[in-house]
C-alpha cells in the first residue's frame, strides 16, 4: 500500500450488495506541500482462471479536484460510490470473480499515487434487507430484482437439433458421384485411396441426414421449451417436450436434465494444454415415466417436468472465455435407437431477498 494514499471502508468486512452505496475515506498524506490535481475512483472487477484471465474496469469516479495538501497533515476525502448489479463475487473451482475499489491521486503532471481495496459484492439475504430497512416495509427491493451476470457468450441461448451443412443430401451424393468418377478413371493408388474416403464421407453425410429426416417425420419434429427462460434460485423451472408424431410410436426412454458447469477456455495459443476445463456444480436427471412415452399419431404430445433451482445454486456469469452456464437438455430415443437431443440455456439470477 502506498504510503502517501489509503483507503479506509466503513465496513470493515467489505460486504455490500448490489445497489448499496460503498462509503468510507480516502485518506491522503504528503511529507511536502503538493497540490492534488485529481482524485479519481473506479470499481473494477476481473476474472482469474485455467484459461485466459479477463478484467473489466468500471468508469471513473472524480472525488476531488484542486487539493491543497499541508506536510504531514493527513487530509480525509470522503466518497459514496453506488456498489454495482454484478457480476457477483465468485471463488469457483476453475474460475474466481472478485471486485476492487482502485483510487488513484494525480500530484502534478509526472507523479501518481495508487491504492486499491478488495470489495465483496454479495446477493441479498433476508438478514440483509431487514439491516438495511430505514423505515416500515422499507427496503431496496428494487436493487434486488437487478442483477448483471456480465458480458454473456453471443452465442443463441437455445441450440436446436437442425442438421449441419456437412450432412445435407446434396453433399453426400456429391462426394460419392467423385469417388466413383475417380475409380473409373483408373487412377493411381493415392487417387483410389482418396475416392474410398470420399464415398465413406459421402454415404456418412447421406445417412445422417436420412436418419435426421426420419426423426423429423416420424417425431414431428420434437420441440424444447423451457419457462423462464430467466429464472431465480429457489424458483420453479417447467420443462415441456412436445411431440406430434406423423404415426402411433412409443419411445424407449426420455431423459431431462437441468445442469450447471464452469466452463473455461485456454487460448489457442498454448496447443499442448487442453483448450477446454469443466467442473460440474450440479445436475439433476430424471428419466420420464414409461406410461407417459406412448405417442398417439395425428396430434401433440406434451411431456412436462418441473425442477427446482437449488437455493444456493451459482448465478448465471460470462466473461470472454469464462462462463458459469446452466443448461436444461432432453434427449429421446426411439425403440430401434434413433435418437435425439435438444439444448436450452437458461440465466439464473441471484436468490430473492
Amino acid at each position: 500500500m502506498s504510503r502517501r494514499l489509503s483507503i479506509h471502508l466503513d465496513r470493515q468486512d467489505a460486504v455490500h450488495r448490489p445497489g448499496e452505496l460503498i462509503t468510507g475515506r480516502v485518506e491522503l498524506v504528503c511529507p511536502e506541500s503538493r497540490r492534488c490535481d485529481e482524485l479519481v475512483a473506479s470499481l473494477d472487477w476481473e476474472v482469474e482462471s485455467r484459461g485466459e484471465p479477463f478484467s473489466s474496469r468500471g468508469a471513473p469516479v472524480l472525488l476531488a479536484a484542486g487539493l491543497a495538501l499541508s506536510p504531514g497533515a493527513p487530509t480525509l476525502v470522503p466518497f459514496e460510490i453506488p456498489a454495482p448489479s454484478g457480476p457477483l463475487t465468485y471463488h469457483g473451482h476453475i474460475l474466481t470473480v472478485s471486485w476492487t475499489l482502485r483510487v488513484e491521486a494525480k500530484l502534478g503532471w509526472a507523479s501518481r499515487e495508487r491504492v486499491e481495496a478488495r470489495i465483496l459484492l454479495l446477493p441479498w439475504t433476508e438478514e440483509a434487507r431487514a439491516l438495511t430497512a430505514t423505515g416500515y416495509r422499507k427496503a431496496p427491493s428494487k436493487y434486488a430484482l437487478v442483477y448483471d451476470p456480465g458480458p454473456l457468450p453471443e452465442a443463441t441461448l437455445e441450440k436446436r437439433d437442425e442438421s449441419r451443412t456437412v450432412e445435407h443430401p446434396l453433399v453426400g451424393v456429391s462426394l460419392a458421384a467423385a469417388s466413383v468418377a475417380l475409380l473409373v478413371l483408373r487412377a493411381g493408388a493415392f487417387t483410389r485411396i482418396l475416392a474410398l474416403l470420399l464415398l465413406v464421407g459421402g454415404l456418412s453425410a447421406l445417412f445422417a441426414h436420412l436418419r435426421r429426416r426420419t426423426l423429423r417425420e416420424r417425431l414431428g419434429p420434437p420441440e424444447l421449451a423451457v419457462l423462464p427462460e430467466i429464472v431465480r434460485a429457489g424458483e420453479v423451472l417447467t420443462v415441456s417436450v412436445s411431440f406430434e408424431p406423423g404415426r402411433p410410436e412409443v419411445l424407449k426412454d426420455l431423459v431431462i436434465s437441468v445442469s450447471a458447469q464452469e466452463v473455461v477456455l485456454r487460448p489457442s495459443s498454448e496447443p499442448d494444454e487442453p483448450r477446454h476445463y469443466r467442473h460440474s456444480l450440479h445436475g439433476e436427471r430424471r428419466l420420464v415415466d414409461r406410461g407417459r412415452l406412448r405417442l398417439p399419431p395425428g396430434r401433440v404430445t406434451v411431456i412436462q417436468e418441473m425442477f427446482r433451482i437449488p437455493l444456493r445454486g451459482p448465478p448465471s456469469f460470462g466473461a470472454p472465455n469464462n462462463e458459469v452456464r446452466w443448461e436444461v437438455t432432453a434427449t429421446a430415443r426411439t425403440a430401434d435407437l434413433v435418437s435425439w437431443k435438444q439444448t436450452q440455456r437458461i440465466l439464473v439470477h441471484p436468490p430473492s431477498p
